[in-house]
């Protein structure tokens, strides 16, 4: 029985995996052998280095789609940037654009308000609830915390949300995501826990309002409070 038009088998759908992730494979080698070739010429200390090699592997993720996009999919650069979702129609009401803006503020709230309360749990059960993200960033230079604050947000959003969300759903990206978040070992999971939350506000929104900008503006203002609050205690 042939399979229903605009169905992907799972052998199409493995094909596509398999090419989305050589493709990151390709591009990240590429980034972090010019970081590697600049540390090389003198012209990068080693500590810049360390942490531009990280924001090549990360700015891979979103590189990656959108060569996909454009590549395998043969899409014009505006049809793939619109089909991540940062298409804004022409003429669209100003109410559009603000009620874009608070849910982006809606989705940052629901986080904070998750993150004041698992503090309070914390404190009423007398649990030191810890995470490995200053550990992580120690030695970090500056631009790497405004990189954090800023870029890697709208980088995770293209591809967890923009990409993922309309292949896979929200439930399994924000899987990805959560489990993305893995590497900061936190106490009981709390930053896969919180990650995972985000995810489901963030891919709930975008697939309702096929825009990209609350996820964007929510993780933006998720992130900037966290830097902030390690430069503060620093």
């Amino acid at each position: 029985m042939p399979k229903p038009a605009g169905k992907k088998s799972l052998a199409d759908s493995l094909i596509s995996a398999a090419i989305l992730v050589f493709i990151y494979l390709v591009v990240g080698f590429a980034l972090n052998l010019l970081v590697a070739l600049i540390y090389q010429s003198g012209y990068l200390g080693y500590n810049n280095s360390r942490f531009l090699s990280d924001v090549a592997s990360l700015l891979s993720l979103s590189i990656a789609v959108i060569l996909y996009l454009l590549l395998f999919k043969r899409l014009s650069f505006r049809k793939a940037v619109q089909g991540l979702g940062f298409s804004q129609k022409k003429g669209a009401k100003r109410t559009g654009k603000v009620r874009l803006v608070w849910l982006g503020l809606a989705i940052f709230i629901a986080i904070f308000i998750f993150e004041m309360a698992v503090g309070l749990i914390g404190q009423a059960t007398n649990t030191q609830i810890n995470t490995n993200v200053s550990a992580v960033l120690a030695g970090a230079p500056l631009w790497f915390y405004i990189y954090s604050a800023i870029i890697e947000p709208i980088n995770e959003e293209i591809f967890f949300r923009g990409f993922l969300v309309p292949r896979i759903g929200i439930l399994a990206s924000s899987l990805i995501f959560g489990f993305a978040h893995y590497t900061y070992y936190s106490t009981f999971g709390i930053e896969v826990i919180a990650a995972f939350t985000f995810g489901t506000l963030a891919g709930y929104v975008f697939k309702k309002t096929r825009s990209i900008y609350p996820g964007i503006i929510a993780h933006i203002l998720v992130n900037s409070l966290a830097v902030i609050v390690m430069l503060a205690i620093a």
